[in-house]
């Protein structure tokens, strides 16, 4: 996995850059399987609102889920606004940043959404909510996309320089 920082090739599964100690994108399981145009996370999102709005779940339940839901997401958005991108390489990664952005975004909305549901009880807002999130999950997986398919470009000219060498 090549470091966004310094370009330095990483072994699979690395978290850290052997080189400068950045922080690696988890996106090594994305390249062996299909990403799923849905996933995990809308998936508990969705059960939840289900939930809630059969009675199963309290109201107080439902937003503790929410909060704890929206304060992971916030970690991992600090955690990607952290990785240090060298200005000779930022137009490289524009559009995987501001497709990925926009999808985080939609994710924030969509849960803002949903907690409305909680002062007025109107299902309404989950409903939109799910909407939100389930477009901003598409635009997080198109920006997974593009940084698969950077990276293998990136390979490719690594190894189509190395032949000349």
């Amino acid at each position: 996995m090549f470091c966004i920082k310094c370009g330095h090739n990483n072994p699979p599964g690395s978290n850290y850059c052997q080189k400068c100690n950045a922080i690696l994108p988890k996106m090594a399981e994305a390249e062996i399987a299909p990403l799923p145009k849905v996933n995990d996370r809308y998936n508990k999102l969705k059960n939840a609102g289900d939930r809630v709005k059969s009675g199963e779940w309290t109201v107080d339940e439902y937003s503790d889920f929410l909060a704890y839901i929206f304060n992971a997401l916030a970690q991992k958005e600090m955690e990607i606004r952290e990785i240090e991108i060298p200005e000779e390489s930022f137009e490289d990664f524009r559009e995987e940043l501001e497709i990925g952005f926009s999808g985080i975004e939609l994710y924030n909305q969509g849960i803002s959404e949903m907690r409305l549901y909680i002062e007025d009880l109107d299902p309404a807002h989950i409903d939109y909510g799910l909407e939100l999130i389930a477009d901003g999950n598409d635009r997080i997986n198109e920006a997974m996309r593009i940084n698969r398919e950077n990276r293998r470009k990136i390979e490719e000219m690594n190894i189509d320089t190395s032949t000349f060498m």
